[in-house]
């Protein structure tokens, strides 16, 4: 399991912060999310041999937000 802090701008509401944790949560090999409005990044537990970091990213920008670690 691997733990990783993904900042994120453009998040202004919870409907947005919402909408980030629900695209996370749908990838395969996450083990928990917590997306923080205030300090607008993602805290993220996944199974890096489901999964890699860039597609987290990738998820994200999706909704046309700026993910970057």
């Amino acid at each position: 399991m691997k733990s990783i802090i993904i900042n994120i701008n453009g998040m202004n509401c919870s409907h947005c912060s919402t909408s980030v944790k629900n695209a996370i949560t749908e990838l395969e090999g996450i083990e928990s999310v917590t997306v923080s409005l205030e300090e607008k990044n993602a805290k993220i537990e996944y199974d890096e041999s489901k999964l890699d970091s860039e597609k987290i990213i990738e998820a994200i920008k999706e909704l046309e937000f700026e993910a970057y670690f």
